[in-house]
């Protein structure tokens, strides 16, 4: 039985239909059937329309993957593995021929069209993370916000490195800070034309790159490190790393000057450091060597000090130490007062024109 009905379409629907009206030769009644029949073809194994839609969208990317693992150009593996994959090189930056073999810079000019790659490449290899960009010049960014979401706090790290890594090459935008939430990590960046485009930038060192010292050393001299490391653990930590050249200078009873040393961890000079980041300096490289047992400073303005805990019981021994690290001090110029007791040596610093700084720098004995 034949009825006939009238029905109404707006534009948008029948530019939908075209490829099935050019195939019906403009029957528009020959096209609405085939999309009927099309229509009860995926509603058969869909329980909704968005379901199905949903599925015909997925398909060709789903299809493209496979033949991509048919190929050998991709894999299948666990997630549970890839998730300790992720987590194994936390700290660690991807070679930047991975990151462009990832992310193709010839696809991409403008931040929007980053953006839309990303979550195409993500929808194509199942990934469940989404990209977020956001900022005024999607050309020439001076500032930028890229929001990773959904996945865990991982592999989000493991990508966020990536299009760091990739906007530091292509439009030299450095980290400024990460945000980790429980479901997003936020990442602002910040143009840096400081730094040369063939080193990595501060930032993403920071954030992302923590540990590329670390395992490259690893790597180059397995066997030292993993021989320091056990004596350090059977020894319980209790070891003092000192230049070769300051050993020597205490071997003979002497006081050595560790301003040089130092200086070359920091890459300036002490005498050109404010007093505050002397002593972050300090308290991170003294604290390395395990010359003490521990040191807290205290960075409040006009009220600087430096409180250095150690278990030496010989008062030689104590008295050189003050001195040792008192030639530190002497050199930033800051005027300061040391008090030693058996346990504790205290440096208290304070705010006066550094010309002034020989005539007051006091030391009491130990108790």
């Amino acid at each position: 039985m034949l009825i006939r009905k009238n029905i109404s379409l707006d534009d948008k629907y029948l530019k939908k239909l075209q490829p099935l009206l050019d195939a019906n030769n403009g029957n528009l009644s020959a096209a609405v059937r085939d999309t009927i029949e099309i229509a009860d073809t995926a509603l058969t194994n869909h329980k909704s329309i968005n379901d199905a839609i949903q599925f015909l969208k997925e398909t060709p990317a789903k299809e493209e993957l496979n033949n991509t693992i048919q190929n050998g150009e991709n894999i299948v593996i666990n997630k549970t593995m890839l998730e300790w994959l992720f987590k194994c090189t936390k700290g660690r930056l991807t070679e930047e021929e991975l990151v462009n073999e990832l992310i193709n810079p010839f696809e991409i000019q403008d931040m929007k069209q980053l953006e839309d790659y990303l979550n195409r490449v993500f929808r194509s290899y199942q990934w469940t993370i989404r990209t977020s960009i956001k900022c005024e010049d999607t050309n020439n960014p001076e500032s930028a916000l890229v929001i990773i979401s959904n996945s865990t706090v991982y592999s989000r790290d493991f990508f966020a490195q990536l299009v760091a890594h990739f906007l530091s090459r292509w439009k030299q935008l450095d980290v400024e800070h990460v945000f980790r939430r429980s479901n997003s990590t936020q990442i602002s960046f910040r143009k840096n034309t400081s730094t040369s485009l063939n080193e990595i930038m501060p930032g993403i060192r920071k954030h992302f790159g923590y540990l590329d010292l670390l395992w490259k050393e690893l790597d180059d001299n397995t066997e030292f490190w993993i021989q320091l490391m056990y004596t350090y653990n059977a020894e319980r930590f209790n070891l003092v790393t000192l230049h070769r050249s300051q050993f020597e200078v205490f071997a003979t009873g002497e006081v050595p000057n560790p301003t040089k040393m130092l200086e070359r961890l920091c890459k300036q000079s002490v005498s050109d450091m404010t007093l505050p980041d002397l002593l972050v300096h300090f308290r991170r490289t003294y604290l390395a060597t395990q010359l003490v047992k521990n040191i807290e400073i205290s960075l409040n303005p006009g009220n600087e000090s430096v409180t250095i805990f150690h278990d030496f019981k010989d008062e030689r021994v104590v008295r050189n130490l003050v001195e040792y690290f008192s030639k530190i001090f002497r050199e930033n110029g800051t005027p300061f007062e040391t008090s030693s007791y058996s346990s504790m040596i205290e440096f208290r610093f304070f705010q006066r024109q550094k010309s002034d700084s020989s005539d007051l720098c006091l030391m009491e004995e130990p108790e």
